[in-house]
């Protein structure tokens, strides 16, 4: 991995005209800013269509584009809607906060418009698409239209002839949705086209982009609908344990993802067809992606499905390195990196050394007490360093809630002596003194997320875990540059020799 460093801001958190970031022209305004400040990488969190409370974590499908990051400009300019189209649904409310409920009807009424016009040419539209992407999209753009079909309902809570997939049942009911099966594949068309085309651009700039990914899918999701032999469920379908993670730095009484686990013994049997065919995708739509939770390739933790907490569970043995051995033959050169925070003993230390894959460390992480692997003197070269995750509050919200004995150690540590420490915006200097530390430490990748290069507080964190609501909401206006010291970040990266282009 060569010298370098990023920043952290999801699509979502673009500015934009329709009431969330898209794949318009603001993002491509991003990707040239950040490149100016010396940045080489751009990290997002996953692009899979949004679930239940919006996360972006739980998606109906672990293949399937988020339509709501559809730019309606670029359907104008494809042909396949007018201004006039367009213009009613330009967002008018807050702009630093994403309003899902307007957006989602927005961008569904657009899509719909989209479809009903030019009917007659999608078939031949989108026929090179959905034969190269038939391996997923049939599966996904079947299941949608099943779920339309069930007013929404979870595929579990479908008549028995529906959820078992039995014929002539099934096959007579699928038959009456190719309407809205072929709907669903114009609106991933419309979204992997669009993808194509921002990554393609932001490459040619010589940024590349940092993709992130669960390891679970969710049970109500095509994934486990049409591939249900891969998980554990029992003969009606139902979930045996669920995932989450114990007590932890995030949550007292552990996580409950209520995930459903994979059977990985099943999984053996065909090679790991399944694992490896989802790891191949996101190696191709991204330029390296991030893999959440990857201790569970090594140990999952199986809690109890009826279980109120995640206290109870019980670590399990995962696939080691037989999987990873596998993926590096279909990817000899696979750029993996390895989200191994939270409870990390030997046995998964050993497990990611031997996989060669970087592990991460984070700044905020560094002083919980001890000489922590976290704190910057203990960085490794084959890391990547944050000073927060999309999981952690901003930096400056972050010194807000230390006691003053800790905040007193950090400064010292970071050699702070200024008394303005709480400053926000772009002339805070305990936020620019700690991201200095963390581009000057040895780890081959440094990412800092967009709010910390801002200076911004805890009202732009991007999550909380373990709260469902209010979560994923956080958006840039439309000229925060004009906000941002630009060349502090840029000197930073030279210095520190992290302004590096990002060729072998």
């Amino acid at each position: 991995m060569i010298r370098s460093s990023g920043v952290l801001l999801n699509i979502s958190s673009l500015p934009g005209d329709f009431g969330i970031g898209d794949f318009s022209e603001y993002a491509r305004e991003f990707a040239k800013n950040i490149l100016e400040m010396g940045f080489h990488w751009w990290q997002i969190l996953p692009l899979n269509k949004v679930g239940a409370f919006n996360s972006p974590y739980d998606s109906a499908s672990s293949y399937a584009g988020n339509y709501l990051y559809i730019d309606p400009y670029g359907l104008i300019a494809d042909g396949l809607l007018s201004q006039a189209d367009v213009a009613p649904y330009i967002h008018t409310g807050q702009p630093y906060i994403v309003e899902y409920e307007n957006v989602k009807f927005n961008k569904k009424q657009l899509l719909r418009r989209a479809f009903e016009i030019n009917i007659d040419k999608i078939p031949d539209l989108i026929k090179v698409f959905a034969e190269k992407n038939a391996y997923w999209l049939d599966d996904y753009a079947s299941y949608m239209a099943l779920k339309r079909h069930h007013y929404d309902a979870a595929w579990f809570e479908w008549d028995d002839d529906i959820k078992f997939k039995r014929q002539p049942a099934y096959g007579r009911l699928l038959a009456s949705l190719s309407t809205y099966i072929l709907f669903f594949k114009f609106e991933q068309y419309l979204f992997w086209k669009q993808w194509g085309e921002l990554k393609a651009y932001v490459n040619s700039l010589g940024v590349n982009i940092l993709g992130d990914s669960p390891i679970y899918v969710s049970y109500d999701s095509a994934d486990v609908y049409h591939n249900p032999h891969y998980f554990q469920l029992d003969d009606a379908l139902a979930m045996k344990k669920v995932a989450g993670v114990p007590p932890d730095y995030f949550s007292e009484s552990g996580q409950l993802w209520n995930n459903p686990l994979y059977d990985f013994k099943e999984m053996k049997k065909d090679g790991y067809y399944w694992f490896r065919k989802r790891i191949s995708r996101l190696l191709d739509i991204y330029d390296s992606v991030r893999i959440d939770h990857f201790r569970g390739f090594s140990s999952y933790y199986a809690i109890d499905k009826n279980s109120a907490t995640a206290s109870g569970g019980k670590w399990q043995k995962g696939p080691g390195t037989a999987l990873f051995k596998l993926i590096k033959k279909d990817y000899p050169d696979a750029g993996i990196i390895a989200e191994d925070l939270g409870i990390i003993d030997d046995k998964v230390r050993g497990f990611l050394k031997k996989t060669g894959f970087p592990g991460m460390r984070v700044l905020q992480f560094g002083f919980d007490g001890g000489d922590s692997e976290n704190l910057p003197h203990n960085y490794i070269k084959n890391s990547v360093a944050y000073t927060g995750t999309h999981d952690n509050d901003t930096l400056l919200g972050w010194l807000y809630n230390l006691n003053d004995n800790v905040r007193e150690y950090v400064f010292r540590y970071c050699r702070f002596a200024g008394n303005d420490w709480g400053k926000g915006g772009k002339d805070n200097l305990s936020v620019k003194v700690m991201i200095k530390m963390l581009l000057s430490s040895v780890s081959a990748l440094a990412v800092v997320p967009m709010q910390d290069i801002c200076g911004f507080g805890s009202d732009t964190r991007m999550n909380v875990p373990g709260q469902a609501e209010n979560n994923w909401l956080f958006r840039l206006k439309k000229y925060y540059m004009n906000d941002i010291d630009k060349r502090f970040f840029a000197e930073t990266n030279n210095i520190y020799h992290r302004n590096n282009i990002l060729t072998e």
